[in-house]
């Protein structure tokens, strides 16, 4: 089993924690980490190891995080580095949120981090590139009936 913690700039972690328990309902096994404009990388590592020790000692966690590069990365990368238990993802959408919290009973951390990389480059969709392939589908399949 894997646990979480959800991290990005502001309030973007607790509104997608927020959401995910509207679907999920409440979960021990993920928290979420907002990067506030007045704290440095400091406190914002202070409260990963925090949320960290809320989580069974040496369980495999993954956070997930807004954007590659920015503050939040980078605490968790600097605690994440040379640890096999723990890992750092970037991108946090809800559907990420959702697939993770759907998964991470079933899979490992190495498991549960490329499951991701996959679906998550599957939820990204375009509506008007949707619809022009449903119209083709649509229309394929009256010219079948004919």
């Amino acid at each position: 089993m894997v646990s979480l913690i959800v991290s990005g700039h502001g309030q973007l972690a607790p509104g997608l924690l927020s959401a995910a328990e509207m679907i999920f309902g409440t979960n021990d096994t993920i928290k979420a980490v907002p990067f506030k404009k007045e704290e440095g990388l400091e406190d914002l590592k202070a409260h990963f190891e925090e949320a960290l020790q809320s989580f069974e000692p040496n369980s495999e966690v993954l956070f997930l995080i807004d954007l590659f590069g920015g503050s939040p990365y980078n605490a968790a990368v600097s605690l994440a580095y040379g640890k096999d238990n723990l890992d750092v993802v970037t991108g946090v959408s809800l559907p990420m949120v959702l697939e993770a919290l759907a998964n991470a009973p079933m899979m490992s951390l190495k498991e549960l981090t490329s499951h991701l990389q996959t679906v998550n480059q599957d939820s990204f969709k375009v509506f008007s590139l949707e619809a022009a392939k449903l119209a083709q589908a649509q229309e394929d399949e009256e010219e079948d009936e004919l």
